[in-house]
């Protein structure tokens, strides 16, 4: 049964785009077994390896033209998640469960019946499908472990190349891939990460009607005795 979460449960939501930003980094050690903070940079410390000279030929007749360096490929940006594609409404999901709803924020998460929650070849605890305004815009996973979290970071990186931005001491990798932005994160102090995806065009349109909801929250605060 559809339900209305409480008034707390919608700060939290109007804060949720703070929780693609990583926890602080721990204070305390670091397990057995947890990332060190270098694996959020694999092979993107490593200066490349001098070039080899040029083999000596003919020199080109005059006004020939050189040849072209090949384009660095670009990975192209998924366009939805487990088969749904972003923009989508819900009723594209016919196994889905209704598991939170904000309607002062048109918004709507569902979680999948039929459909495993693995990710990177990795069990998953859960993974979450959140639609504004009834389009499909953002896909949130959660995971246990490091051993998954290196999964999901390699997955990543094998599909979408080296991350836009890193911060190896927070575990924290995030890409920028057309109108989808994506995070990955691991919190060495209880074991626990996540990765998600967010459609821009509809989560920018989300953002416009948080902060007028942000702001008429605060001018009704200011106006109470």
């Amino acid at each position: 049964m559809r339900h209305v979460l409480r008034p707390v449960l919608i700060l939290f939501l109007l804060a949720l785009p703070l929780a693609c930003v990583p926890k602080g980094p721990s204070t305390t050690k670091t397990k057995a077994g947890d990332p060190p903070p270098s694996t959020t940079s694999i092979n993107s410390g490593k200066p490349a390896a001098p070039a080899k000279p040029a083999a000596k030929g003919k020199p080109a007749a005059p006004g020939a033209k050189a040849p072209e360096k090949a384009a660095a490929s670009i990975p192209a940006p998924p366009k939805g998640f487990g088969g749904i594609t972003f923009g989508s409404p819900a009723s594209a999901m016919t196994d889905s469960t209704l598991e939170a709803e904000i309607p002062e924020l048109r918004t709507t998460t569902y979680s999948r019946q039929s459909v495993p929650n693995t990710f990177a070849g990795h069990g998953v605890s859960r993974i979450l499908y959140e639609f504004y305004d009834n389009a499909f815009y953002h896909v949130w996973i959660d995971f246990e472990g490091a051993e998954t979290f290196m999964a999901v970071l390699g997955d990543l990186r094998a599909t979408y190349g080296p991350p836009t931005e890193t911060i190896p001491d927070k575990h924290y990798n995030s890409w920028s891939i057309g109108d989808v932005n994506i995070y990955c994160v691991y919190h060495p102090e209880d074991g626990t990460g996540d990765a998600s995806f967010w459609f821009q065009p509809v989560y920018l349109e989300k953002e416009t009607l948080v902060k007028q909801y942000k702001k008429s929250m605060l001018d009704a605060a200011a106006k109470k005795p």
